[in-house]
């Protein structure tokens, strides 16, 4: 069961402010703050749907702003840490199990151009993951797709949740290849590719344009395909529809890679 607010002193979110944190503002700090959210949901075993105090409370607890809590809170997004539920909240996703992720995360930082090679190498994971599910799934777990992609659909135009529901979307169908560990690695490139192509919003919160409201239903549309191949079976179908999700994918990061200056691909 989801735990509330009022609950913050039980499962020891009072303990986030024990330490100061060591940076004063922008990026930086957001990133001290998400990094003790992570530690705390360690410390504390918090699991999956737990809720997360409201950015109101966590910027009191901590005597800082609530933007700066509002950028910590999307970057736990883009890392598929916590999720944000239109108009609920932001909840715990996972145990945050981060040392691979963070691995792939510094070799982009090192290397923007690399991102390329990283968005290539989730290609294949989800195509494995996806093509695998098709011989193994369970109707349970294309029940649990099926779920994936109709809370994908109701978050349209609001980016946070939708976020939170594309990773979930994306996630589902490669666990449905009921190999962990496949899940567990293309789950850490996929979320430092997020970090990476929704960087902007994560700094600023400014909306990418494939985000905005407008272009909801073709997102939609190019989710749709992947679950309907995976519950026909089909797996010609199953490699066209997630080729072509890697490459609207890699006109987004191209996007990115341009305003964030880093052009040289």
């Amino acid at each position: 069961m989801a735990r509330t607010k009022l609950d913050t002193e039980a499962t020891g979110w009072s303990s986030i402010g024990d330490h100061s944190a060591r940076s004063s503002a922008g990026v930086s700090a957001a990133e001290d703050i998400a990094r003790r959210i992570q530690d705390l949901i360690v410390a504390e075993g918090l699991e999956e749907g737990d809720r997360v105090p409201s950015e109101r409370d966590i910027a009191q607890l901590l005597s800082t702003s609530r933007p700066t809590v509002s950028q910590a809170i999307r970057i736990l997004v883009t890392r598929g840490l916590v999720e944000s539920r239109r108009g609920s909240g932001s909840y715990v996703t996972n145990r945050p199990l981060a040392s691979f992720e963070n691995s792939v995360s510094l070799m982009l930082d090192l290397n923007s151009d690399s991102v390329g090679q990283l968005h290539e190498l989730r290609l294949w994971l989800e195509m494995t993951g996806v093509l695998t599910a098709i011989e193994r799934a369970s109707d349970e777990d294309l029940a649990v797709g099926e779920e994936a992609l109709t809370r994908l659909v109701g978050d349209a135009g609001d980016t946070a949740a939708w976020m939170s529901s594309d990773t979930r979307f994306h996630a589902t169908l490669v666990r449905a290849s009921n190999n962990p560990y496949l899940a567990s690695i293309y789950e850490s490139v996929h979320a430092a590719l997020i970090n990476y192509e929704y960087r902007a919003w994560i700094e600023n919160g400014s909306v990418p344009e494939w985000l905005e409201p407008q272009n909801a239903d073709a997102l939609v549309r190019l989710h749709e395909p992947i679950l309907n191949a995976l519950k026909a079976r089909d797996a010609e179908a199953a490699r066209q529809a997630v080729q072509a999700h890697h490459e609207a994918m890699a006109d987004h990061i191209a996007q990115s890679s341009l305003a964030r200056g880093d052009v040289s691909r």
